[in-house]
């Protein structure tokens, strides 16, 4: 677990739209490496957080219904624990999938925050 600042510097540094590019676009690299591609627009326009969550939301259930053999892969490659995934998706919420979401967006978000901070 990271500690608390590092997180918050993380979720303030989404609202930067170009920060938030860069996080969209580690988000499809990481989802390219097995087969899934986003909207061209996804890696050069940064886009709202309602829109990048909607967008990675379905992505993941594709990933979870359609491409299954690559889940697990995925989910080692965002650095997600499966536990975090199968607590939220067996939770009963109805909201989980956007729960998640966002522990993936943030995720990546990390990623890009320490690139920056640390090359």
């Amino acid at each position: 677990m990271l500690p608390e600042g590092i997180n918050s510097a993380v979720e303030e540094r989404l609202e930067h739209v170009q920060f938030r590019l860069k996080t969209q676009q580690q988000l499809a690299k990481d989802f390219a490496v097995y087969g899934f591609e986003f909207e061209p627009t996804f890696t050069t326009v940064s886009w709202e957080a309602d829109n990048i969550v909607e967008t990675v939301s379905n992505a993941l259930m594709y990933m979870i219904e359609k491409d299954s053999s690559n889940w697990h892969p995925l989910l080692y490659t965002m650095d997600i624990p499966e536990q975090t995934y199968l607590r939220l998706a067996t939770s009963g919420e109805t909201d989980w999938l956007i729960a998640f979401t966002w522990i993936v967006i943030r995720r990546e978000a990390q990623k890009v925050f320490f690139r920056e901070k640390y090359a």
